[in-house]
């Protein structure tokens, strides 16, 4: 099973200040997705995750059992200022799928591609 955990509404931000010229809150952005990331990437390698990708604003991962709901309780406790969606799926498409469900569904949530996709709140 795979894992894609991916910021939500951090190009906006982003967008947000470029258009504002602001350098700080650009640099703020940077420094604040990166440590979240980070976070978020520890709590799975120490969880017997393996990690195929730790970078800008999103994580991809598998193993063979997903914790979506111990995933989803660690960032929703650990990480502040930005929220994660997260999607699931037997290969990577299928991830990326549930992923764009998520964040389609009001983000900070994790869908499950399976049968039919599931949201878990």
């Amino acid at each position: 099973m795979y894992a894609y955990i991916d910021g939500d509404d951090i190009g906006l931000k982003i967008e947000n200040s470029f258009m504002n010229n602001d350098e700080i809150s650009l640099a703020l952005i940077n420094s604040n997705v990166k440590e979240m990331v980070g976070i978020i990437t520890k709590y799975l390698i120490e969880n017997k995750y393996e990690i195929i990708f730790s970078g800008a604003d999103g994580i991809i991962c598998k193993r063979q059992n997903i914790e979506t709901q111990n995933i989803l309780d660690f960032i929703r406790n650990n990480v502040k200022e930005i929220t994660f969606s997260i999607g699931v799926g037997k290969c990577l498409r299928e991830s990326y799928l549930a992923l764009r469900y998520a964040k389609c569904n009001g983000k900070n949530i994790c869908a499950v591609y399976d049968v039919e996709l599931k949201l878990i709140n």
